[in-house]
């Protein structure tokens, strides 16, 4: 007598692989999502830190020169690491006469910001008069 044995043959069904490939899909584009984001914040931090550095740099030379600087100050472009930044200069007079307040914002580029465009970065002093 001749026995016969049925042998199952086991592995995935198309239904199965298909769930899968979407599975992975999913992940990677998540991947791929999240990946760009931190390239974007990696990059906007690094033009902050560069802006403070800026600005820091624009205040210490206005206290280092005595410089008295009045309102009307006009914005300058100034070159640093490679890139272009436009700095602009306020001041408002204080209670004393020999004291003012000085405030700088620096903007990303070469050209004057858009209207209510926020700066990257906004440091202020105070400077006393020149004697």
């Amino acid at each position: 007598m001749i026995q016969h044995h049925k042998t199952s043959l086991s592995g995935f069904t198309l239904l199965e692989v298909m769930v899968a490939l979407a599975v992975f899909a999913l992940a990677a584009s998540l991947l791929i999502l999240t990946d760009g984001n931190s390239i974007r914040q990696t990059r906007y931090q690094q033009e902050k830190i560069l802006a403070s550095q800026v600005a820091d740099h624009y205040l210490t030379v206005l206290q280092a020169e005595g410089r008295w600087s009045g309102p009307a100050v006009s914005p300058r472009v100034e070159e640093y690491a490679g890139y272009s930044w436009y700095v602009k200069e306020s001041s408002e007079n204080t209670d004393s006469p020999d004291l003012r307040k000085v405030q700088v914002e620096v903007h990303a580029g070469a050209s004057a910001p858009e209207k209510g465009a926020a700066p990257l970065v906004r440091l202020s002093t105070w400077l006393r008069k020149p004697k």
